[in-house]
């Protein structure tokens, strides 16, 4: 049985922010990763001699954790091109809101709101919102939306934005998981477009999102490497398989892994069976991993977690000199229902980030082109479809001779978007983990929506445990 400092249970950006918290504190943690690499949905790779990423891409800078983060990493952090994004209905794209929180406005009577509602649209909308706030508001973003602001702007503002962002149907998100305090700035406020201009501020519009200068898979490269220096220890294609008490803390059983039948599972741990005994253990892995590992500790009954929509990209590096006019600025989302594109969304990569943009040859532009719907079958993609799938967005005809180098990304097996149901068992998981001596829960299911909840989410994760 191997003594350690700590034992940290999946290798993806909160397992590795909490073993990099450890290093910190001058421990030196053991980090047990099921896949053959760390960092989760957050990768890079290589497309026409340029690195860039293939999963996620940055982070909501609602919060200044990330960045404190990539400060004492060492990293550089950059800012999108200021443009607004757009949105395609098939009767015709529209850039969306500049003053606006996932699509929600700040002022229902800014051209921008007035041109993609149009103005009986938007005056209707700032009636409803007049109306005085009730006792209860809707714990859902949908419903919330509905009630202040009514159907259109659901439908033509938020449904794309925040259904894009977190690949779901706005009524199945939870409001204080997807935008935090949003629903005490509408009491504050009296209303939700009062709500949304406080949150902004007056000032210029500030970026929503922030990357790593040259990627954000540098990120999970630089805790990778900085943990290994500090004296952890990182061992990949290893699965944690069994938790319990032991004479001095926790004992994980683990095991070298192997594919799963269905890829887009964890691989399964069946070699031989290593021991690890540590008086501190983060749970840190998927939550088809945790839920059996922390259910031989805690009661973990509960909602049915069923995986979220397939995820894919298609990413094409083309040459094109005509989208040097970034005619549809950093990118778009789709409007569910559309007849003319498959697409869910588009984004200009090369146009949208500075350091990709140096990294780029003279009429090389990097396209993602996104697909995977919740409810929505995994879809066959092809270079061919996201081509054309492009120029319709773009409004530029791509061909094939254009296309320098294509990769196809796929994303399975994540986790459904957090309900309100979920948000509160989570919460419960929570309480009973605390009450366990040298115990930890972290992870983007348990810590909320994205990198930005994440990355502190571990830190105090592993700081209450040093």
């Amino acid at each position: 049985m191997d003594r350690v400092d700590a034992v940290v249970i999946g290798g993806g950006m909160a397992g590795l922010v909490a073993a990099w918290q450890f290093s910190r504190a001058g421990l030196r943690p053991v980090l047990l990763e099921s896949r053959g690499y760390t960092g989760g949905l957050v990768a890079g790779s290589r497309i026409a001699g340029v690195s860039y990423d293939i999963g996620a891409e940055g982070w909501a800078v609602r919060l200044p954790d990330t960045e404190t983060l990539a400060a004492e990493l060492g990293l550089e952090v950059e800012y999108p091109r200021s443009a607004p994004s757009w949105v395609w209905f098939d009767d015709g794209p529209f850039a969306m809101p500049v003053r606006a929180i996932l699509g929600i406005p700040a002022d229902l009577g800014a051209p921008d709101v007035v041109a993609g509602l149009g103005a009986e649209a938007a005056r209707a909308a700032a009636e409803l919102d007049r109306a005085p706030i009730p006792e209860e508001l809707p714990r859902d973003l949908g419903s919330l939306v509905e009630l202040r602001m009514g159907s259109e702007v659901l439908r033509r503002l938020v449904a794309p934005i925040a259904g894009g962002i977190h690949a779901a149907d706005p009524h199945l998100l939870a409001t204080e998981v997807v935008s935090p305090g949003l629903t005490a700035a509408v009491r504050r406020a009296g209303s939700l477009a009062g709500a949304v201009a406080a949150i902004k501020g007056n000032g210029p519009v500030k970026p929503a999102v922030a990357s790593v200068s040259g990627g954000m898979f540098r990120m999970p490269q630089t805790l990778h490497a900085q943990i290994e220096a500090a004296g952890g220890r990182i061992l990949t294609r290893t699965g944690a398989k069994a938790l319990s008490r032991g004479g001095e803390g926790w004992i994980v059983s683990a095991a070298a892994t192997h594919r799963a039948s269905n890829p887009s599972l964890p691989p399964v741990p069946d070699g031989q069976t290593v021991e690890f005994t540590a008086p501190r253990v983060v749970v840190a892995c998927s939550a088809s991993t945790a839920r059996p590992l922390l259910g031989q500790v805690i009661d973990t009954a509960g909602p049915q977690l069923v995986p979220g929509a397939p995820i894919a990209h298609v990413n094409l590096a083309v040459q094109a000199p005509e989208l040097d006019l970034c005619p549809r600025g950093n990118g778009m989302l789709v409007a569910i229902g559309s007849q003319k594109v498959q697409a869910k969304a588009l984004t200009h990569l090369s146009v949208k980030w500075p350091s990709l943009t140096a990294s780029c040859p003279t009429g090389l532009h990097l396209l993602r082109v996104s697909y995977g719907r919740t409810g929505q079958a995994a879809q066959d993609l092809s270079v061919g479809q996201a081509l054309a799938d492009a120029s319709t967005l773009t409004g530029v005809e791509l061909t094939a001779d254009q296309v320098m180098e294509s990769q196809i990304i796929h994303w399975t097996g994540a986790l459904a978007p957090t309900t309100p149901q979920t948000r509160a068992w989570v919460q419960g998981l929570h309480a009973q983990t605390s009450d366990q001596e040298g115990l930890g829960l972290t992870g983007a299911w348990a810590s909320g929506s994205g990198i930005a909840a994440l990355v502190p989410h571990a830190r105090r994760t592993a700081e209450r445990l040093s």
